[in-house]
């Protein structure tokens, strides 16, 4: 190619580069709805790193214009336990899905925590991340933090044990023959594979975490009980005054917040795990996702989490199990 050709072939995939990379109106739609978000993170998040006292000064009222902020702050626990619980998952199912005898201590150890009752928990993590955080309200908030992730956490850890144990044997056989590294294997084959598995039981779990929303948010230490603002704490009080409009109204908020964190949240991953479903017939109905679709015709979210991506490749780039030497095959010499 001559040189002139070079320099009139630049101005066109500059070009390309930027129509690709123009904003469009799925692009608005998702900034202003990443932003509402993160707006309303940094406001639940506001108050957690005050003194203790503060709960005293402002101690949960039943006034409807309240509610809308409880609602937050017990969402913002809640998934802060789900993201924990997810961490846990990976780490601690792996490791007892791969090591025979780390499963062998792990297993049963989940199958006991399991049956223990959430407020079992509460009688002495309240007082560990107390003394933690002392005169601090992100000390209560980690224990209410912690009370909901025991709700999840073991769920979760034996989905994903179980997904692990259940890798077919050819695509065992395949990672085996390219001689792939524990971390390529996990993040090739292992994660991808469990991974609808595990965002069904992740919903299941998130279900299950309402049900110890009230005993998470009063928490009882001696004589003294701590009642953090959110829905559990709204309905304790209701319940304890015997308002059945606010307890109607508790109902409500949550209903609508379910709704909410379903359609923004849950539905977009079900949606784009539905690619890593292992099956030998293609379903009849995939799962849809407007919020999904809305995302895939973006332009400029690819690029604001390139560094995610880059991450995971600079992570396999340094891999040692890279350089181990893979199955070759003998070509037939003519």
């Amino acid at each position: 190619m001559s040189e002139t050709a070079i320099r009139s072939e630049r101005p066109r995939a500059f070009t390309r580069i930027l129509r690709l990379t123009r904003p469009n109106r799925a692009d608005a739609i998702a900034f202003a709805l990443l932003a509402g978000l993160a707006a309303l993170v940094f406001r639940g998040a506001e108050g957690v790193a005050e003194p203790l006292a503060r709960l005293r000064v402002e101690p949960v009222t039943l006034d409807p214009v309240y509610l809308p902020y409880y609602a937050l702050r017990t969402v913002i626990r809640m998934f802060a336990a789900l993201f924990a619980s997810l961490l846990f998952t990976l780490v601690v199912a792996t490791l007892a899905a791969r090591s025979r005898r780390a499963g062998q201590i792990i297993v049963p150890a989940l199958d006991i925590l399991q049956s223990v009752p959430i407020l079992g928990f509460l009688t002495f993590t309240v007082t560990f991340f107390m003394g933690l955080f002392p005169g601090r309200i992100v000390g209560v908030e980690c224990a209410a933090v912690f009370a909901i992730f025991t709700s999840q956490a073991w769920n979760m850890a034996f989905s994903f044990y179980q997904s692990l144990r259940s890798v077919p044997s050819d695509l065992d056989e395949v990672t085996r023959g390219f001689a792939l590294s524990p971390l390529r294997r996990f993040l090739r084959l292992d994660l991808p594979f469990a991974t609808p598995s595990l965002v069904w039981n992740a919903m299941m779990s998130m279900s299950g975490g309402w049900f110890f929303v009230v005993a998470s948010e009063a928490i009882t230490v001696g004589n003294t009980t701590v009642t953090l603002p959110g829905i559990g704490s709204w309905l304790a009080l209701a319940i304890a005054r015997k308002d059945f409009g606010a307890i109607g109204l508790a109902v409500l908020a949550m209903g609508i917040v379910i709704l909410v964190y379903d359609q923004l949240f849950f539905r977009p991953i079900v949606a784009w795990a539905d690619r890593f479903r292992f099956e030998q017939t293609a379903s009849a109905e995939r799962p849809r996702s407007w919020a999904y679709d809305l995302f895939r015709r973006t332009r400029l979210l690819p690029a604001l989490f390139a560094p995610v991506t880059g991450f995971g490749r600079l992570l396999l780039a340094f891999d040692r199990g890279s350089g181990r030497p893979r199955a070759t095959h003998d070509r037939p010499r003519g």
